[in-house]
């Protein structure tokens, strides 16, 4: 199954946006990972920031980080999930046309096929893949 979900960047105050969502919406974290607990350096990234985090509860998911200092972004991202790579490889060539590539695809650590990209409209999208 393929899913949309919304991820939000917070510029160092991701902990605490889980914290309140947690609070207000009676969730929980479902993963939190820091930048230091990655296996690869990222540029402009804190160490202490949230690199990964989701949030769930019973009315929807949301997946979130502090982002890194050199992101320019409004904040948002589109994190899509697919099982298909040759679908997942011409939707991202598709988006890049007169996009950008941010981070081409690539077999990642944390064991999905990954690629960011900003489309022609500087909306930026991650999409992960499961199928090998």
């Amino acid at each position: 199954m393929n899913t949309l979900t919304p991820y939000l960047f917070f510029n160092g105050k991701c902990a605490e946006a889980l914290d309140f969502y947690c609070a207000v919406f009676e969730g929980k974290i479902g993963d939190k990972q820091l930048y230091s607990e990655a296996p690869q350096a990222f540029e402009g990234a804190d160490p202490n920031w949230v690199m990964h985090a989701t949030f769930e509860c019973d009315l929807f998911t949301l997946m979130m980080s502090d982002g890194t200092r050199a992101q320019t972004d409004k904040g948002v991202a589109f994190s899509l999930e697919m099982n298909d790579r040759a679908k997942q490889k011409m939707i991202f060539d598709r988006l890049a046309e007169e996009g950008e590539v941010v981070m081409p695809l690539e077999d990642t650590f944390w064991g999905a096929h990954f690629g960011q990209v900003a489309d022609k409209y500087g909306f930026r999208w991650m999409l992960h893949c499961s199928d090998s």
